[in-house]
């Protein structure tokens, strides 16, 4: 009986050391998956500032980074009760998040300006007119090119002269606007195409002031170029892309 006992006793005690083993793996696991929680959350919060002006994002942005800093203090706690405190708390982190993203794709889905003041490359450059002058913002009635109101202008006169924007990310292209120059020297431009990516959306065959270029059917891109064709320099005020997104690989082949 005695010996029956010890072996029940034993037994009992390495069920219970499995138990507390295996629960405190299980513990761990919970902590590292609420750490990765938080590493997704200061993600989030680190790219506040890089939302719009939206009032809805920021609000909703506002009352996540509080929770968040509060779900933080508490994952560096190595209690359990913390843990479960954590459980509590994370379903209204993540409705937050929900919502966030869902203003977010709002934002995405409006047609705006994407090209300003981003990088922008030619082949070749005359003078002091750079090629960022052509998505500077700046695109008046004025003619002083070398002054309030100046074009970029490529260098050679050449055929498949070439001015380039990165628009930084893949987006939904919708328009492509081109400010001419005011003079009479607008005939060279005629013959450029205008590329979204590889796909080229128009041709300039006119000397208009003001060229607009929708495009007819869905293309992303995270470039547009201007080449032009003929034997001529290219000397625009202005480029500008609109357009929706950014958007992710496996969001432009859902369509």
């Amino acid at each position: 009986k005695q010996w029956y006992q010890r072996r029940v006793a034993i037994t009992a005690g390495g069920l219970q050391k499995e138990s507390l083993s295996l629960r405190e793996e299980i513990l761990t696991l919970r902590k590292e998956s609420f750490q990765m929680q938080k590493e997704m959350y200061d993600l989030i919060k680190s790219q506040r500032d890089q939302t719009t002006n939206s009032s809805g994002a920021k609000e909703v942005l506002t009352d996540l980074v509080q929770e968040v800093k509060e779900l933080k203090s508490l994952v560096s706690d190595n209690q359990e009760t913390s843990l479960q405190q954590c459980e509590v708390q994370l379903p209204q982190v993540q409705l937050n998040l929900v919502k966030l993203l869902k203003v977010v794709d709002v934002m995405r889905s409006e047609v705006r300006l994407i090209s300003q003041q981003k990088l922008a490359w030619q082949n070749s450059t005359n003078g002091e007119w750079q090629p960022d002058f052509v998505v500077d913002g700046v695109y008046t009635l004025s003619r002083g090119y070398n002054s309030d109101n100046p074009f970029q202008h490529t260098a050679n006169n050449l055929q498949n002269n070439v001015v380039m924007v990165d628009l930084g990310a893949t987006f939904k292209i919708h328009t492509v606007k081109l400010w001419n120059r005011l003079d009479a020297r607008r005939d060279q431009h005629i013959g450029v195409d205008v590329f979204a990516g590889e796909t080229l959306i128009g041709t300039i065959t006119d000397q208009r002031h003001l060229l607009n270029f929708p495009v007819q059917d869905t293309v992303y891109a995270s470039k547009v170029y201007l080449r032009n064709r003929n034997t001529g320099y290219m000397m625009f005020i202005e480029l500008q892309v609109f357009g929706t997104g950014p958007y992710a690989d496996d969001e432009m082949l859902s369509g």
